[in-house]
């Protein structure tokens, strides 16, 4: 017997009310506003932003060029844009201190540009990256998913200067922000990538404890804080080399 033709099957399927099974639309991609709001609210809300606009970071670090030591790390931080960071490793003396005012910044009490000046204006915006995702939400790009760790995340990115960004590598069950990377967009070009654990509530602010970083592709240490204050405001002079 011949094998029956398109028509003819097409007219049984008809008769016997089969029908071939239906694809499912992929699911679309929840909104970047939704996300970031969500982000908010898992961080402690509109009242923790407020909070976290000056705070203080005290912890331990380690780092590839002091192998085997773990040094000190202070970090003073205020919105906008204003960071002091003191490092001492043990036996050496002086230690680093970078500080950033705005668009002016200074390391060991020299001024600095470039790269140097950049990658201090990139870590004072990490480390108020959901505040700047909610301020600048309607000009946030959507980058798509990243895979870590068996977690595929949500990539939204803001400009923070003119040549210089930020991607927010988001959880998208938890809404937290597991993964950073801050980069110039023009050369000379830098790099720095963050990731993020041990998330602890710090007066009512979520706050993660432990941050493993790296720098133009290559691991350069990890930082562990030990304690976090938010204060009212700090003194001006903190912000001075």
């Amino acid at each position: 017997m011949p094998a029956p033709s398109a028509a003819l099957l097409a007219a049984v399927l008809g008769l016997t009310g089969a029908s071939a099974p239906a694809r499912a639309a992929p699911p679309k991609a929840e909104p970047a506003g939704a996300l970031i709001r969500r982000c908010v609210a898992a961080y402690g809300g509109e009242a923790a932003l407020a909070r976290s606009a000056a705070v203080v970071h005290e912890g331990s670090v380690t780092s590839i060029q002091h192998p085997g030591r773990t040094g000190r790390i202070g970090r003073a931080f205020a919105r906008p844009g204003r960071l002091r960071v003191e490092i001492t490793y043990p036996g050496e003396a002086g230690g680093e201190i970078r500080v950033l005012d705005g668009a002016r910044g200074w390391r060991d009490g020299r001024e600095a540009a470039g790269p140097p000046l950049q990658a201090m204006v990139l870590q004072a915006a990490r480390l108020d990256l959901v505040a700047l995702l909610s301020a600048r939400a309607d000009a946030v790009q959507d980058r798509g998913t990243l895979a870590l760790e068996g977690k595929t995340l949500r990539v939204l990115a803001v400009a923070v200067a003119p040549g210089l960004e930020v991607e927010a590598a988001l959880d998208p069950s938890t809404a937290r922000i597991l993964r950073s990377r801050s980069a110039s967009t023009v050369e000379p070009r830098i790099e720095f990538v963050t990731t993020y654990a041990d998330f602890k509530t710090v007066e009512g602010v979520l706050v993660p404890f432990r941050e493993g970083n790296w720098a133009n592709g290559k691991t350069t240490g990890e930082t562990v804080l030990e304690r976090v204050v938010f204060v009212p405001a700090h003194d001006d002079a903190m912000f001075r080399p």
